[in-house]
C-alpha cells in the first residue's frame, strides 16, 4: 500500500476552504487507490490555528449604499414614465367633429369599450331606479290646523254686523295661505242664519276628508298624487250630509288645506341610481382587421374617437391614478429583483456595474416595445407589435443570459414577457408566446462556443416561434392566411432577435467590460497578432500554454467549470515571459542555463517579474480583466521552490527571516475555480516533462504530490474547489498525462527500420514475417501491461 500523499487540516472557521465539517474536526487526505482519493477521519487532537495572511474573510450580506438607491430611482423613474406616458403623437389628428379627410381602416383587431353606448345603457338604468321618499313630519297636523285657522276666520266675520265674503278670501289668503278662487262661495257660510252650526257641522267633515286623503302616499315630485287627493276630499265632502248651498265653499277650503306627506330624497335617489349605473358591463366592441374605423366625408363622433385609441392611432389623456399605479407595480417588480440578487446573486447585487447593465438592457427592451414600429420605420398591426414585442425580449433575455447569468435571465425575461402582454393592451397570446421564445433563446445561447452556436441559436428560435404561431393561431381560431402571415414575421423575429443579440454582446462587453464566449472565441484565435508573437518570441513558452489549456480544459470539463475560459486564461497567462524568454528553460532550446551564473535572489526576482510584465502586456493589448486575473493569480502566493533552497544552501543551509517572503510570488491568490485549476494545470504539465520513463503509477504520484503542496501551502484557500472537484481533477490530468507521455519500446537493432517507405507493420523493404513481428511487439507491449497506455 501506498504512503497518504499528502495530509491536511482543515476547520470550519475558514469557510473559503476546499471543504467545511464541523468545528474541531480534521481530516487526512490519502489516495487508495490510482484513480481515486478518499476521506478518512483523524482522531489525533487538534487544534484550531489561527487565520493565515491572505485569506479571505467570511462573506458578509451585502447592504444597500448610495449608489444602488440612486440606480433603484432613476430605473423606478425612467420605467414608469416608458410604460405611462406615449411617447409618440397622434397617428391620426382628429378631434370630435371634424370631418375625415381619408377612410381609415383598423389594421389588427382589438377590443375596445364603447363609451357612449355604456353611457346609454347606464342612464336607462339609473332612470329605472326608484325614486327615494322620506315622510313629511306634522303633515296631518298642519292639515288639522289650516281647517281649524279657517273656521275660526268664519266666525268671527260671521258675528259682524256686515259679513264680508271678499274680506274673509283676503285675510284667509294672508294669514292662513289658503287661496279662494271665488269669494263669493263663502256668502251662505256668513250669511245663514243657521250657519252657526254648519260651521261646526263643515270642520269636522273637512277633518275627515282630508285625514282620509292623508293616509295615502302624496309626493311632492308628482302633481297627480295632490290631484288624486283633493278629488278624493271633493268626493267625500259632496256626499256629506252638508246643505247644498255650503259644498262649494267647504270643498274649495278643504282642498286648499290638502298638502304632500312625502318629500323626494335626492341623496338617497342619487346613491340608487349610481348602483344602478354601476351593475352595468361596459360594452365592449371588437374590431377586426380591415374594418372601416372611419369614412372618408364622415364626421368623428365620440364613438369614432374610442375606437381609434383603441387601435393605437391616438393617444388617451393621461391619468395620475394609472401612472401612480403602474409606478407601484414597478416598484414592487424591482424590488422583486434586487431580494432576489440579495439572496442568491450577492456578487451581481454588490456590482454596481452590473446593475446599471442590467437597468439599461430592461430600459432598452420596454423603449424597443414602445417605439418598435417607429424604428422599424412601417406601421405595424397589432399581431406585427407582437412579435416586435417578442424580438425586444428574446434579445434582451439573451443579453442578459450571455452578459450576466442565465438563470437570471430566466426571471427578468418572464416579468418583461408579463409587461408585454400589458403594453400590448392585455393581448395574453404574446405575453405566452413572449415568455416560451425567450426561454428557448437562453437556452441557445447559454453555451455558444463557435460561430456557427449563433446561427444554429436563429434557426432554433425562429422554428419555435413558427410553431408557436401555427399553435396559438389555431387556438385563437386565426385564418389560415393569418397564420401564414404570422409565421413569416416569426422567422423575422427570431432572425433579428439573434442578430440583435450578438450586436448588443458586441457592444456592451466593450462598454462594461465584460468578456462573453464570444468574446472568447476572438481571444482564442491563434492568429491573433498577440498570439503570433508570443510565438515567434517563447516558442516553448508557447508550446507549454497550449499545452496547459488542453489539460486545464479537461479538468474544468470533469467539474462542470469553464473550459473555454480557462483554455483562453491559459493561452495568455504566461504572456510576460515575452520579455526575457531566455530566463525560462523552456525557451533555452538545449543551449546553457542563464541562471547558472545568477544569483538565486536575482533569478528569482527575474521569474517573478514575469507576472507583473506579462500584467503590463495584458494592460497594452487592453486584454479584458478575467483574463488579467489568469496572469496575476496563475502562481498565487506559491514558493520558489528550487531557488529558494539554492538559497538557504549558499546561505549555508539556514534561511534568515523574511527569507521565504522573499522567494514568493506576489499572487492574488486563485479567486475561481477557473484560475485554481490552470495554477493546478501549469504545475503538473510543468512537472511532467522531469519523468524519466512515465508510468501511471509515477504519473498519479507527481499529480498527488502537486495538489498536496499547493493545498498544503494555502494555495487553493480562496476559490470554490471542493475535495469532490480535487478528485475529478486530479484523475482528469492523471487520465490525458497518461496518453500524453505514454512510454514508447525500443526497438532491437534488428528490428528498427530501415530509411524508406512504411507502412502500418513496419518498412516495406523488409520481410513480411519480421514487420508484422513489430506489429505483435507492439501490441503485446500495449495489452501486457495493464499500468501502461497503448501510444
Amino acid at each position: 500500500m501506498r504512503a497518504p500523499f499528502f495530509s491536511a487540516k482543515l476547520f470550519y472557521s475558514d469557510p473559503c476552504a476546499v471543504m467545511a465539517k464541523e468545528p474541531g474536526h480534521s481530516f487526512t487526505f490519502s489516495r487508495t487507490g490510482r484513480s481515486r482519493l478518499s476521506l478518512r477521519h483523524s482522531d489525533a487532537p487538534t487544534r484550531v490555528k489561527s487565520r493565515k495572511p491572505g485569506r479571505r474573510a467570511p462573506q458578509m450580506r451585502p447592504t444597500l449604499n448610495f449608489g444602488r438607491i440612486a440606480l433603484f430611482f432613476i430605473t423606478l423613474l425612467t420605467l414608469s414614465a416608458l410604460l405611462s406616458l406615449h411617447l409618440l403623437p397622434d397617428k391620426v389628428a382628429l378631434r370630435i367633429g371634424d370631418v375625415s379627410d381619408s377612410d381609415i381602416r383598423a389594421l389588427r383587431t382589438t377590443s375596445y369599450v364603447d363609451q357612449l353606448s355604456t353611457e346609454q345603457l347606464r342612464e336607462e338604468a339609473a332612470a329605472r331606479a326608484e325614486t327615494a321618499y322620506t315622510s313629511v313630519p306634522y303633515a296631518a297636523s298642519e292639515a288639522d290646523q289650516t281647517i281649524q285657522d279657517i273656521c275660526a276666520h268664519l266666525r268671527r266675520e260671521r258675528a259682524l254686523p256686515t259679513p264680508s265674503a271678499q274680506h274673509v278670501a283676503a285675510l284667509l289668503r294672508q294669514q292662513v295661505g289658503v287661496m279662494i278662487a271665488k269669494s263669493a262661495q263663502l256668502t251662505p257660510l256668513l250669511q245663514d242664519t243657521t250657519a252657526g252650526y254648519h260651521i261646526d257641522q263643515a270642520e269636522r267633515v273637512m277633518r275627515a276628508a282630508v285625514h282620509s286623503a292623508l293616509e295615502n302616499e302624496i309626493r311632492d315630485d308628482h302633481p297627480a298624487d295632490l290631484t288624486r287627493a283633493r278629488d278624493e276630499v271633493t268626493v267625500k265632502i259632496s256626499a256629506s250630509m252638508l246643505p247644498r248651498s255650503y259644498i262649494p265653499a267647504v270643498t274649495s277650503l278643504a282642498t286648499a288645506a290638502v298638502h304632500s306627506n312625502r318629500a323626494r330624497d335626492d341623496r338617497r335617489t342619487e346613491a340608487a341610481r349610481e348602483a344602478e349605473r354601476r351593475l352595468v358591463a361596459p360594452q365592449v366592441n371588437r374590431i377586426f382587421t380591415g374594418d372601416l374605423v372611419v369614412r372618408r366625408g364622415e364626421t368623428v363622433t365620440a364613438a369614432t374617437i374610442d375606437k381609434l385609441r383603441a387601435l393605437g392611432l391616438q393617444n388617451p389623456r393621461l391619468d395620475p391614478v394609472m401612472i401612480a399605479s403602474v409606478s407601484l407595480l414597478v416598484a414592487m417588480l424591482l424590488c422583486l429583483v434586487c431580494l432576489y440578487l440579495a439572496r442568491y446573486y450577492p456578487r451581481v447585487y454588490t456590482s454596481t456595474k452590473i446593475l446599471v447593465l442590467l437597468s439599461v438592457l430592461v430600459t432598452l427592451c420596454i423603449l424597443g416595445l414602445k417605439l418598435g414600429d417607429t424604428v422599424l420605420g412601417v406601421r405595424l398591426s397589432g399581431s406585427q407589435y407582437g412579435y416586435v414585442g417578442m424580438l425586444c425580449v428574446a434579445a434582451t433575455g439573451m443579453l442578459i443570459s450571455a452578459l450576466v447569468n442565465p438563470r437570471l435571465a430566466l426571471l427578468i425575461t418572464a416579468l418583461l414577457a408579463a409587461q408585454s402582454g400589458f403594453i400590448l393592451g392585455d393581448d395574453l397570446r404574446f405575453c405566452i408566446m413572449t415568455l416560451l421564445s425567450t426561454l428557448v433563446g437562453i437556452y441557445a445561447v447559454s453555451d455558444i462556443r463557435t460561430r456557427s452556436d449563433v446561427v444554429r441559436a436563429a434557426a432554433a428560435l425562429s422554428l419555435v416561434n413558427v410553431a408557436l404561431a401555427l399553435v396559438v393561431g389555431k387556438i385563437e381560431n386565426d385564418s389560415w392566411v393569418d397564420i401564414q402571415r404570422a409565421a413569416l414575421w416569426a422567422i423575422g423575429s427570431g432572425v433579428l432577435s439573434v442578430a440583435l443579440f450578438s450586436l448588443g454582446a458586441a457592444l456592451f462587453e466593450r462598454l462594461f467590460g465584460i468578456t462573453t464566449h464570444l468574446g472568447l472565441l476572438e481571444l482564442s484565435d491563434p492568429n491573433r497578432p498577440l498570439l503570433q508573437k508570443f510565438c515567434q518570441l517563447a516558442p516553448g513558452t508557447y508550446t507549454h500554454s497550449v499545452m496547459v489549456g488542453n489539460l486545464a480544459v479537461t479538468a474544468c470539463e470533469a467539474v462542470g467549470a469553464d473550459a473555454l475560459l480557462c483554455r483562453v486564461g491559459a493561452y495568455y497567462h504566461d504572456l510576460g515571459k515575452m520579455r526575457r524568454p531566455e530566463f525560462f528553460i523552456e525557451n533555452q532550446l538545449g543551449g546553457s542555463n542563464i541562471h547558472n551564473k545568477l544569483n538565486p535572489s536575482l533569478s528569482a526576482l527575474v521569474l517573478t517579474a514575469h507576472v507583473k510584465e506579462g500584467l503590463e502586456i495584458a494592460e497594452e493589448e487592453r486584454l479584458p480583466q478575467i483574463i488579467k486575473d489568469f496572469i496575476s493569480q496563475h502562481h498565487g502566493t506559491s514558493l520558489i521552490r528550487y531557488f529558494y533552497h539554492q538559497q538557504t544552501l549558499f546561505d549555508g543551509g539556514d534561511s534568515a527571516p523574511g527569507l521565504e517572503q522573499q522567494f514568493r510570488y506576489s499572487g492574488p491568490k486563485p479567486q475561481s475555480r477557473e484560475t485554481a485549476i490552470l495554477m493546478l494545470a501549469d504545475s503538473v504539465e510543468a512537472a511532467s516533462r522531469t519523468l524519466d520513463k512515465p508510468t501511471l503509477g509515477r504519473i498519479e504520484d507527481l499529480v498527488d504530490q502537486i495538489i498536496s503542496t499547493h493545498l498544503g501551502d494555502g494555495q487553493l484557500d480562496e476559490c470554490d474547489l471542493t475535495l469532490r472537484d480535487l478528485r475529478g481533477i486530479r484523475d482528469a490530468f492523471v487520465h490525458l498525462l497518461g496518453g500524453m507521455l505514454h512510454s514508447r519500446i525500443e526497438y532491437p537493432d534488428a528490428l528498427k527500420p530501415a530509411p524508406g517507405k512504411t507502412d502500418k507493420n513496419g518498412p516495406i523493404d523488409k520481410p513480411a514475417d519480421e514487420r508484422l513481428l513489430v506489429a505483435e511487439v507492439q501490441e503485446d507491449a500495449a495489452v501486457g501491461d495493464p499500468n501502461s497506455v497503448a501510444a
